[in-house]
């Protein structure tokens, strides 16, 4: 028993001694640790290194003495008149002179009517009227000899006025049986045929003058302002592959607006004599607006947007600068500058999109 106790003690004896052993070697290594941790440790600063200069290429800005803020709208082709050509007379169709297509002059005969009945009317007509002029001589030759009464002289007055009213009536209505062109133009339309019976204020023609048209162009509200008669444009058009251009004058600016797309119809009038455009042709318009004074133009690409506005970078010296603008009209690649440059600015055209604020460049050319 007691050789027992005494083995057991031993082997606790040298647990412990080997345990304690290790106990103090973690200490020291915890405790190496941390004074390695509590020492001083110098910061290693990197050299501090310029960014490289970025090459860009610039631009001097200049302002032009005068800019025409222009724009482009479709338009239809009119013509200038379209008129429907009616009888004044009834009767029979005898001739037709004209042809359908025909160049029609102001006074050219279209139509002759027959006129069979009503000249027998107008020789009778003639003729008492002859007949009335005697008795009315007669009659003031007896009254200044005092052979009749004053009465009679004035019978004779009023019977010769209705006799001459009347043969008036009917000459006009003889010269109505030839029906002439009111205007020149070409006879677009024949509406009768020979040996057809018209009655008076029916059509029988109609002519459409196109040696001088209408352009109609829809201005939008937004412009229409800037616009009055007599102003002048531009109208593109395209016939047989060829691109033409011809001036033409604001004629009529409507009171009343469109209701539905909010633009104003404007009629522009030119000339058609070389015959390039046609009723109903589309066109291109060009209107300016106004012109501007001294303005400032530079590349549309040059221009960042920022946030909540424009940016432009310019080279001080040699260092990009850069400067907040305000922009205008745009012209193809173009747009207008009305703040922020000024003329003599070197305006970064190339690489102002790699450089910052301050930053070096190099001008190439």
């Amino acid at each position: 028993m007691g050789n027992k106790s005494t083995k057991i003690s031993k082997t606790n004896n040298n647990w412990l001694r080997r345990n304690a052993v290790k106990a103090i070697i973690i200490l020291a290594a915890i405790a190496g640790l941390t004074v390695i941790m509590k020492m001083p440790v110098k910061k290693r600063e990197a050299p501090a290194t310029e960014a490289p200069p970025v090459n860009v290429k610039v631009m001097t800005v200049t302002a032009e003495p005068e800019l025409a803020d222009t724009f482009d709208l479709p338009a239809v082709v009119e013509p200038n008149r379209i008129v429907t050509v009616s009888a004044e007379v009834n009767g029979r169709i005898e001739r037709i002179p004209p042809e359908e297509g025909s160049k029609i002059r102001a006074g050219d005969l279209l139509i002759k009517l027959n006129t069979d009945l009503i000249q027998p009317e107008f020789e009778s007509a003639k003729t008492q009227v002859e007949r009335d002029q005697i008795e009315f001589d007669r009659m003031t030759n007896l009254v200044k000899e005092n052979a009749t009464t004053q009465r009679d002289l004035d019978n004779a007055t009023s019977q010769l006025a209705i006799s001459k009213a009347r043969l008036e009536g009917i000459r006009a209505r003889l010269e109505r049986t030839s029906i002439f062109a009111p205007n020149a133009g070409v006879l677009n339309d024949l509406l009768v045929e020979e040996g057809e019976y018209v009655d008076p204020g029916k059509p029988v023609a109609q002519l459409v003058d196109t040696d001088t048209v209408k352009v109609v162009v829809e201005i939008p509200e937004r412009d229409i302002a800037f616009f009055s008669i007599g102003e002048k444009a531009e109208i593109f058009v395209e016939t047989k592959g060829q691109a033409s251009s011809l001036a033409g004058t604001i004629s009529f600016i409507s009171e009343l607006a469109d209701t539905r797309t909010r633009t104003t119809r404007t009629e522009i009038t030119l000339n058609n004599g070389q015959r390039l455009l046609r009723s109903g042709q589309i066109v291109r318009v060009r209107l300016t607006r106004r012109i501007l004074k001294d303005a400032v133009l530079i590349p549309l690409l040059a221009v960042i947007p920022m946030e909540d506005s424009k940016a432009v970078y310019v080279v001080n010296s040699t260092q990009a600068k850069r400067r907040e603008v305000e922009i205008g009209i745009i012209r193809d690649d173009q747009v207008q500058i009305i703040s922020g440059l000024e003329p003599g600015d070197k305006l970064i055209i190339a690489g102002h999109r790699f450089v910052a604020p301050g930053q070096k460049v190099n001008i190439v050319p």
